[in-house]
């Protein structure tokens, strides 16, 4: 009977021990998205105020690679290094969203590419996209909220339902 018991426990404590990696690296990827999203609407806002003041966007890269925009900043040093190269801004754009991998920064990417593609006023463009950004962040936000406060009520309803069964017991 005893021996049951720690077998259980064990059990319970290498169940953890080989959960814990996984569980951490998921929150620090996630943590990461976050703030390369976040840096990504810095960015995104700077790279439309430089196009707005007349310098073409491939020089408004090399001009503001210099700015600190966190876990973003080596991609961008890299965006920038690409572009000094020689490689077209939509292909350099391309490897951007692909070396970052967030979907937010990929739809943003897409859109600017097509958007130079067709022709449309790059500067309009861009500070349409930081302001989607933006609205993408803040809806998720909102839910983010709103999913929170329905767990906290499952918990307190759950505590009561605990306390009522030892109550009763």
């Amino acid at each position: 009977f005893m021996s049951e018991k720690i077998f259980y426990f064990l059990f319970g404590i290498s169940s953890v021990v080989i959960a814990l990696p996984f569980v951490v690296n998921a929150a620090l990827e996630s943590s990461k998205q976050k703030e390369n999203d976040e840096m990504f609407l810095e960015f995104a806002r700077n790279l439309a105020e430089s196009v707005k003041s007349g310098t073409p966007i491939s020089k408004s890269i090399l001009n503001i690679r210099t700015k600190y925009y966190g876990s973003l900043t080596p991609y961008i040093k890299k965006l920038a290094n690409q572009i000094a190269l020689g490689i077209p801004v939509r292909t350099a754009f391309e490897n951007f969203s692909m070396d970052v991998g967030s979907p937010t920064i990929s739809r943003a990417i897409k859109l600017i590419s097509e958007a130079e593609k067709a022709g449309g006023s790059i500067e309009n463009i861009l500070d349409s996209v930081s302001k989607s950004v933006a609205e993408i962040d803040k809806l998720k936000k909102e839910r983010k909220a709103a999913i929170y406060n329905l767990v906290v009520q499952g918990y307190i309803i759950f505590l009561v339902f605990i306390v009522i069964m030892l109550v009763m017991q």
